[in-house]
């Protein structure tokens, strides 16, 4: 095999492919013989076809046939043989088959260039300082004793807090049922936070097992079902029964019931608190991160070839298709259409950001040695809740090194940048 690369652009290559006429030779005999063991011709038994009968009714579909077969492995070992990296699978621009003679083709290949990263110096950030208070430890401890909360059948009428079980029966305008939209054992907890409409569940007050209500309400403008929101409804609600949340007295015993690590209410009191400021630092490097990718992306413009971006778009329309499939356990429609607007904008920010950090690891010479990595491998298992071996075996062991390769890039950038800290 010989091949010849010619620069196009900064983006693509040439890619000039000669192969010798025997190679495909080799392959073009064994697909003779293989047909030959397979095809049947009247006046010859199977498998005993003469070669050239079968080359002189079937060559031409046969070589064609093997040169479609061995157009990919040939790419790929072309590719190879260049040194290059094909940022999308390459595309073949020009064939030359011809049946004895060397193969020739031509191909169109993306590669990743080296972007130049400038000004990821004295960057402007904004970062937000806050200190967890006594308040949102409470209202967290809360959360922990709703969660371990019982119920309790009563036989009096439902009051905030209460949990509902009803059934519910949509009606017309004119307040007649609607046939087929009947929905049993329905449960609500009146007063939750979540509550789709705090209207519906305000009209139901003082309702006791066994008695209807007819209720028009308007969900809440900011469900993130799009359909409802802000619409309006009409329903006959049936109640079965009304059942009492038992809270536990928040003492040592339920601290001792929340996890057997905690001896005391203070000893979980101060775990939440040390939870709570984790979360905060997470959403805060967060933050600063994006703000760093937003200004370096502003700073350093560059053109992205519209293959890349589709490529990059289909990426993400697949990986989100397999979470539908995990999700709902059946498989999912491949979505073929263009490329919404968001979708490339998503594409080309990623594109970007992604392009920018393998600039800015080379820039700034970030290497991670064996020791460091096994540290962060035994850090990230103890946080995710698995063993070490197990991070090890993964498929995305590689993907934890880079994480930890970023991690070193944002902290270099973090203390380049003029931060502002903002109270929140």
């Amino acid at each position: 095999m010989k091949t010849n690369v010619v620069e196009t652009s900064q983006w693509e290559r040439e890619l000039q492919v000669e192969v010798e006429a025997g190679r495909i030779q080799s392959e073009l005999t064994k697909a003779y013989q293989d047909y030959q063991k397979r095809v049947e011709i009247p006046g010859f038994r199977k498998g005993k076809v003469p070669l050239r009968v079968i080359k002189a009714r079937y060559g031409d579909s046969i070589h064609g046939r093997v040169v479609y077969d061995l157009l990919p492995e040939l790419l790929a070992e072309a590719t190879r043989e260049a040194g290059l990296v094909a940022a999308v699978p390459p595309t073949i621009a020009e064939l030359d088959a011809e049946p004895g003679q060397d193969l020739k083709f031509t191909a169109r290949v993306n590669v990743w260039p080296e972007i130049d990263v400038e000004h990821y110096e004295d960057l402007e950030l904004t970062r937000p300082v806050h200190t967890v208070t006594d308040e949102e430890v409470d209202k967290q401890l809360e959360q922990l004793r709703l969660r371990q909360a019982t119920q309790k059948l009563v036989e009096r009428p439902l009051q905030k807090g209460d949990v509902l079980i009803a059934d519910l029966q949509r009606l017309d305008e004119s307040g007649l049922p609607i046939i087929g939209e009947k929905y049993e054992n329905r449960r609500f907890w009146i007063g939750e936070e979540e509550s789709p409409s705090p209207e519906f569940e305000e009209a139901l007050l003082g309702i006791t097992a066994g008695q209807e209500r007819d209720v028009r309400f308007t969900y809440r403008e900011d469900l993130p079902d799009q359909s409802l929101a802000g619409s309006t409804a009409h329903f006959r609600v049936t109640a079965r029964e009304v059942h009492e949340h038992l809270l536990p007295e928040l003492d040592d015993e339920f601290a001792k019931d929340v996890g057997e690590q905690f001896d005391s209410l203070e000893a979980l009191r101060k775990h939440v608190r040390t939870q709570l400021e984790r979360q905060w630092d997470m959403a805060v490097r967060e933050r600063v991160r994006n703000q760093l990718m937003q200004r370096l992306v502003a700073a350093n413009p560059f053109e992205l070839p519209a293959s890349l971006v589709q490529h990059y778009v289909r990426s993400m329309r697949e990986r989100q298709q397999r979470i539908r499939q995990n999700q709902e356990g059946r498989a999912q429609p491949e979505d073929t259409s263009e490329p919404t607007e968001q979708e490339r904008r998503q594409a080309e920010q990623g594109l970007r950001s992604l392009l920018l950090m393998e600039g800015l690891r080379r820039i700034l010479d970030i290497r991670v040695d064996d020791e460091e990595f096994e540290t962060y491998l035994q850090e990230r298992a103890e946080v995710i809740g698995v063993k070490i071996d197990d991070l090890k075996a993964s498929d995305h062991l590689e993907d934890f090194r880079r994480e930890l390769e970023d991690n070193r890039v944002f902290d270099i950038l973090v203390q380049k940048a003029k931060i502002t800290e903002e109270t929140v």
